[in-house]
């Protein structure tokens, strides 16, 4: 905070906080909330999702153990949209398989917007791997 003031940037990073535990405590209701409707999420092998389809992904397909983010940058852009940058590491297991975890660091770059609601939500995410990508994952 600056001044005692809350800014873009502290609202976002208490977003993007809250988008780490919902993921890795499976909290998919309150995830929702944080994803604006016309999401597009690109993982770091280059695949796509919607808001729904990554909801399944998360919920049916992958599990995540651990999801830390590091040297966040919040760029605003004008008053009611925002990019977010840094680093991020997770690490994952498939669901029902035989609990081999994969460990995954990329360069994420998120943008958020204040929808009409008047609630941030990511409505945009890209993950480039950092060294070689995790393994494809059959839907």
């Amino acid at each position: 905070m600056s001044d005692g003031r809350v800014t873009i940037a502290d609202i976002l990073t208490g977003r993007e906080q809250e988008r780490c535990r919902c993921i890795v405590e499976q909290d998919f209701e309150a995830l929702r909330e944080l994803l604006s409707p016309a999401l597009i999420h690109t993982h770091t092998r280059g695949n796509t999702d919607d808001r729904d389809s990554y909801l399944r992904y998360t919920r049916e397909v992958v599990e995540i153990l651990d999801l830390q983010r590091e040297s966040l940058r919040v760029i605003e852009v004008g008053r009611d949209a925002a990019v977010m940058h840094g680093r991020q590491i997770n690490r994952a297991r498939l669901r029902g398989k035989d609990g081999s975890e994969v460990r995954v660091e990329a360069m994420v770059t998120q943008v958020w917007a204040r929808e009409a609601d008047s609630q941030w939500r990511m409505v945009a995410f890209h993950a480039t791997p950092l060294g070689a990508p995790p393994p494809a994952v059959a839907r």
